[in-house]
């Protein structure tokens, strides 16, 4: 199937953005009252204590600690779609990954409920924030515990600034519709103008964010790596049977994106017919991701196996009878599940027939799901409940408000995801737009520089609209062959100016950056460890090897923000709302110009250059 045109990209998704309808209204106020049950119940919780809850000695994590890793795992899919597969030039993650990355954002925000709902006392969360104060009570940098706190907030922190950087082309686009539309001070229009930041599409602001951009996919890579390694190491940093193993950290990963993309399947069907985006989102995007699901869930197909392999050959009498009891306890029935709907399910996608279906694409996300949850429940549950003492094993069963505030997690992310896709672009316009480009100009060379100039800095010139981005290329060829300085308005990237642009100062910030953020890191979990200097067992108080995953941590989020500043520098973007005067607010949807700065009254040479272009306007900027 042919790429869609311009306009229908435009069209689709500004008619997403329209007011919502009844049947849209209803689900929300259902939503809402959902989230409104679970917060009374959380209430009353916190008034009665945790006894209310099913948690018992020796099952002190259970429910809220498995919504805790599930919805963790539930946010890597985004950085997945986004991030790594940028790097690695995957063209179909153009269409979901806007979607994919709130998803994200807001998985990673429901994530961070449950630890202040499993605390019990939530007024005294402030304790684990490492800042001086009298009690002299620093947070141990050598706990996983802490590692979850830095490691949630840099994801949270890095994934919010992935998505704007991202999103900011889109709006802009948004932006121009509206002005056009409904004036300069509609309501929609001020918030669209504030959100796109005064973005006009030059070709000097295509350089510094495509690296901007492709720096904060190099960041989030191994980000999206090590923050679900630090929560597996939440357990395997313990010493209890079917916790305490090496394998966790690439376990959870493989399982936190195979779950990921599961809810990618699952809410992204149901939003693409709801908001009629059928010809952005197609069913090759989603047999792609069904492609990814049958890898992931081989490698946790290969973990679940192994886990009973190396009770048996390590010759541990505990791992060994914790693996028969897992397999035949109470938990039985949950643990082979596992391999039903985590390994099998995924496995149908084999077919070609299976993975183009509706209804099968969405019946096996929601099995994966399911499994994915129960795969937490076990893991936790399992090791808590059965420990080395026979005397302290117990069972455990959830109860009602275990129940009741998991469902309002559920209803608290579909609440925020729809919010999400009727006030943002679903789709991101501008990389579905990046394939016409490229298809329409990949038969464009351009072997010579010439110089790019900001057009911020010109204050007139001639101006040359097109709507063939190829014949914009060839004025500036033209451009360039005479010598004359340019500049390009494009929706989209221009592939074929990329050998043209020089390199962008964007890289110096978030290279300071992220030298400092891992000083920083260091020299704040060393600084922590030297308030009181104990030396307890023999050992000293600074432990080098755990403080990495603070500097790490650090590196990442310094460098994500000086990143984010470096580009906003360097894209004139932030201070200042407004476009360049010879900006067209069609430059945003499906035109190109290309401006040549010429001092008034000196315009002919330019004007005459481009009326060799043949451009569809042409107008003196004075």
């Amino acid at each position: 199937m042919s790429e869609p045109t311009y306009s229908q990209i435009d069209g689709d998704i500004l008619q997403a953005l329209e007011p919502a309808g009844k049947l849209y209204r209803a689900v929300m106020l259902l939503l809402g009252v959902g989230i409104a049950y679970a917060l009374a119940v959380w209430v009353y919780q916190v008034r009665m204590g945790m006894g209310v809850a099913g948690i018992n000695h020796p099952v002190g994590w259970a429910t809220y600690i498995t919504n805790f890793v599930f919805w963790v795992g539930i946010a890597h899919s985004g950085t997945l779609i986004s991030a790594i597969l940028h790097l690695v030039r995957a063209k179909w993650r153009a269409a979901v990954s806007r979607s994919a990355e709130a998803m994200t954002i807001i998985a990673i925000a429901t994530a961070g409920l449950f630890p202040l709902i499993h605390l019990g006392r939530l007024w005294v969360f402030y304790f684990i924030i490492p800042y001086p104060s009298q009690r002299q009570i620093w947070p141990n940098f050598i706990s996983p515990l802490v590692w979850d706190v830095i490691a949630i907030s840099t994801y949270f922190v890095v994934s919010v600034l992935f998505f704007y950087v991202g999103m900011l082309p889109d709006v802009a686009a948004v932006r121009d519709e509206y002005y056009a539309r409904l004036g300069p001070d509609h309501p929609r229009t001020r918030l669209y103008r504030r959100l796109a930041l005064g973005w006009h599409g030059s070709g000097s602001q295509w350089r510094n964010y495509g690296r901007g951009y492709l720096y904060f996919a190099a960041l989030a890579t191994p980000l999206v790596v090590s923050v679900h390694s630090v929560v597996s190491w939440d357990f395997a940093m313990s010493l209890l049977p079917g916790w305490h193993t090496t394998i966790f950290a690439p376990y959870f990963v493989a399982g936190a994106i195979h779950s990921g993309l599961a809810m990618v399947l699952v809410l992204l069907i149901p939003l693409r017919k709801l908001l009629h985006l059928e010809r952005l989102i197609t069913i090759d995007h989603f047999a792609s991701v069904a492609k990814t699901m049958i890898v992931t869930g081989m490698i946790v197909g290969y973990a679940y196996m192994l886990e009973p392999f190396m009770s048996w050959y390590s010759q541990d009498v505990f791992e060994r009878q914790f693996a028969a009891w897992r397999a035949t306890g109470f938990l039985a029935i949950g643990y082979w599940s596992l391999f039903v709907l985590n390994v099998a399910a995924p496995l149908l996608f084999l077919s070609k027939r299976i993975r183009r279906s509706i209804p099968m694409l969405v019946t096996i996300g929601a099995l994966v799901v399911i499994g994915m949850f129960a795969e937490r429940y076990v893991i936790i549950i399992g090791s808590t409940a059965h420990d080395f003492m026979p005397h302290n094993w117990r069972s455990y069963a959830p109860r009602w408000p275990e129940y009741s505030i998991t469902a309002g997690a559920f209803t608290f992310f579909l609440f925020w995801f729809l919010g999400f896709s009727k006030v943002l672009p679903a789709v991101p316009t501008a990389d579905v737009k990046d394939l016409v480009t490229e298809e329409r100009t990949e038969s464009v060379e351009m072997s010579t520089a010439g110089r790019l100039t900001d057009v911020r800095q010109a204050k007139s010139g001639v101006l040359a609209i097109f709507t063939d981005p190829a014949k914009m290329l060839a004025g500036v060829k033209a451009a360039i062959d005479a010598g004359m300085p340019y500049d390009t308005f494009s929706p989209s990237r221009l592939p074929p100016m990329e050998p043209l642009y020089r390199p962008s100062p964007v890289r110096y910030w978030t290279l300071l950056g992220a030298l400092v953020g891992v000083v920083s890191g260091f020299a704040l979990a060393i600084g922590t460890a030297l308030v009181n200097g104990l030396i307890v067992g023999g050992k000293m108080p600074v432990s080098i090897v755990p403080y990495c995953i603070i500097g790490f941590e650090g590196l990442i989020l310094i460098g994500a923000i000086a990143n984010f500043v470096g580009l906003l520098v360097h894209c004139h973007l932030g201070h200042s709302r407004r476009v360049p005067a010879m900006y067209d607010r069609r430059f945003s949807h499906d035109h190109f110009g290309l401006f040549i700065p010429a001092l008034p009254g000196q315009t002919e040479p330019a004007r005459t250059l481009l009326e060799g272009t043949q451009p569809e306007e042409l107008h003196v900027i004075q």
